[in-house]
């Protein structure tokens, strides 16, 4: 009974994982996403464990049987949910590289995760109810034991070693093996280790070509997928053009024009340009354009070892071998981290990252960060970075973001150059004359730089005329924004705004309004909790059981964020 206990832990924590990776990667998901999962899953295993171990019900000397009936449903359970989500999209018609709306999201990850925790709910009824006494308490015990082992295992071995369906395919091949241990029978012929032992060997080719076929489907081109402790790596191919995704969000993709913006508009603000950090971006271009510079050393910090490797091996020579240029030093480590421990001085420092959307990226946009670079520049350096914008029309969901990290900057640096277009660039100076399309033009004449899109009339086109005077008064005039901080991170909420906006008007108001950010929405359910108390006895059990676990959540999520916050990334 404890080994059964043990495994519906260990499944769950690490089926929770990959299923959580699986579903963000599927539906281009921020934390609102991981939300909805954990929502649901913490509904449906309600549902399995009081509504469905309810009708389920067996004879006590049956109950043992049931269980071992549950786990082997669990089992088969585990890779069928990542088919599944891998297959959602498809199932329901959304077009291949478009946002899911809030809806279809809510949907879907309702849907994917209902077989599974069902089952588990049911199978964790079913294991507490053939205990008694001081056993019972030990149930919780002993399954989130399994769940701490699981957690463990996952992030330190088989993230390393196996695909998700290799990995879930060994899980349900150990819980296999603990269902025929329930059976006397079986187990007197040791029935339990002979599936353990061939499970696991039918689970890695079957794991690898089950993998390799869903995300041939759900990726047409596909040249590569991998997946990090940081997430899914995946690589499209057509001729010599290449595509990153991360997490199913398009990162960049080889021979546009990007980088000469990322790239060119800091360098050439800078009258001499000498030493160089870049933090992301580097193997989508950013490295070529930066060494057509006269420079002497480019500290290139890239997170994840896997997005260098895959560009080594999957991008045309030409474009991979930028990556031994002898002026390159690589890093592999948080960007944040090293600004902050590093003590060495930069001419010019480039933020090549996508917006705000995550705990892990609203931390580059904060007023500490930004100290924190400053300190890293030398006298007239150019701090950069980038934001989705609009060519024409800004929402107001729009306006607040990118005019919260405008005045966050200029907390820092008082010169503060945005240019227009649909990627707004924000060049950050502490010192110097405001930038000159002239002289940058000339800049880059005597450079002798070969561009293709960043001329010196892109540079007057870009720098002059009203779009350009109508960003700046735009994102300083705007008033009752909020100072992004470590720990108030409120364009990551503001951010979390503008994803709702492109779903309809019908999100806008929850962000609308300041309540969020209070504690008034605590009173109802204290006020109905306290009722209760008064009330009944049995009434009152379940307030306080109720309350202890709203409270334990509420915490488990502040800490979470809070960790994020300060240190990046959770599970390493």
């Amino acid at each position: 009974m404890y080994a059964a206990l043990f495994a519906l832990g260990l499944s769950s924590i690490i089926g929770q994982i990959v299923l959580m990776r699986e579903l963000v990667a599927t539906f281009y998901g921020n934390e609102l996403v991981f939300g909805l999962i954990l929502a649901w899953w913490l509904l449906w295993e309600a549902v399995g464990a009081w509504g469905l171990g309810r009708r389920v019900a067996p004879a006590p000397h049956k109950r043992r049987q049931a269980l071992s009936v549950a786990l082997v449903l669990i089992a088969l359970a585990l890779p069928l949910q990542v088919i599944l989500t891998r297959a959602a999209r498809e199932l329901l018609g959304i077009t291949p590289g478009a946002f899911a709306s809030l809806g279809q999201t809510v949907t879907a990850v309702g849907g994917v995760l209902a077989p599974y925790c069902l089952l588990h709910g049911l199978g964790f009824g079913l294991a507490t109810r053939l205990l008694t006494g001081a056993s019972a308490g030990r149930a919780y015990a002993v399954e989130s034991a399994g769940a701490l082992v699981g957690g463990a295992l996952f992030s330190f071995v088989l993230i390393e070693r196996l695909d998700p369906f290799q990995t879930l395919l060994v899980v349900s091949a150990g819980t296999l093996g603990v269902a025929a241990s329930l059976w006397p029978r079986l187990a007197r012929v040791r029935l339990h280790w002979l599936l353990l032992v061939v499970g696991v060997g039918v689970a890695l080719p079957l794991g690898d070509q089950l993998h390799r076929e869903t995300l041939a489907r759900q990726w047409p081109r596909l040249l590569f997928t991998g997946d990090s402790r940081y997430g899914r790596l995946t690589i499209t191919g057509l001729g010599s053009q290449r595509a990153f995704f991360e997490n199913g969000l398009l990162a960049f993709e080889t021979e546009s024009t990007f980088p000469e913006e990322v790239v060119h508009l800091p360098m050439l603000a800078h009258p001499a340009p000498r030493r160089v950090l870049l933090i992301g971006g580097g193997v989508a271009g950013d490295l070529a354009e930066l060494f057509k510079h006269d420079v002497e050393q480019v500290v290139y910090v890239e997170l994840d070892p896997l997005v260098i490797q895959a560009a080594q091996e999957h991008l045309p020579p030409d474009q991979a071998a930028v990556l031994q240029d002898p002026r390159l030093r690589l890093v592999h480590q948080d960007g944040r981290r090293y600004v902050k421990t590093s003590r060495e001085q930069f001419d010019v420092i480039i933020l090549d990252l996508p917006e705000p959307s995550t705990g892990l990226l609203n931390r580059f946009y904060t007023l500490e960060f930004f100290r924190e670079a400053a300190a890293r520049l030398a006298e007239g350096g150019v701090f950069a970075l980038g934001l989705p914008s609009a060519e024409n029309y800004w929402n107001p969901e729009l306006v607040r973001r990118n005019a919260s990290v405008y005045h966050t900057l200029r907390q820092v640096f008082p010169l503060v150059t945005v240019t227009p277009g649909d990627h707004n660039f924000y060049l950050a100076r502490r010192t110097g004359a405001p930038l000159d399309a002239e002289v940058l033009g000339a800049r880059l004449r005597a450079r002798g730089i070969a561009t293709r899109w960043v001329t010196p009339e892109y540079l007057a086109f870009l720098l002059t005329g009203d779009r350009f005077y109508a960003v700046q008064a735009t994102l300083a005039g705007t008033s009752g924004v909020k100072l992004n901080r470590d720990l108030t991170p409120i364009c990551y909420f503001y951010d979390l705004a503008l994803w709702a906006s492109r779903f309809g008007s019908s999100l806008r108001g929850l962000f609308e309004t300041t309540s969020l950010l209070t504690l008034g929405w605590l009173l109802p359910p204290l006020a109905v909790g306290v009722a209760l108390l008064r009330r009944r006895r049995r009434a009152a059990g379940l307030a306080l059981v109720g309350g202890t676990g709203f409270a334990a959540m509420t915490l488990q999520v502040v800490l979470l964020l809070a960790f994020q916050a300060l240190h990046g990334y959770v599970y390493q």
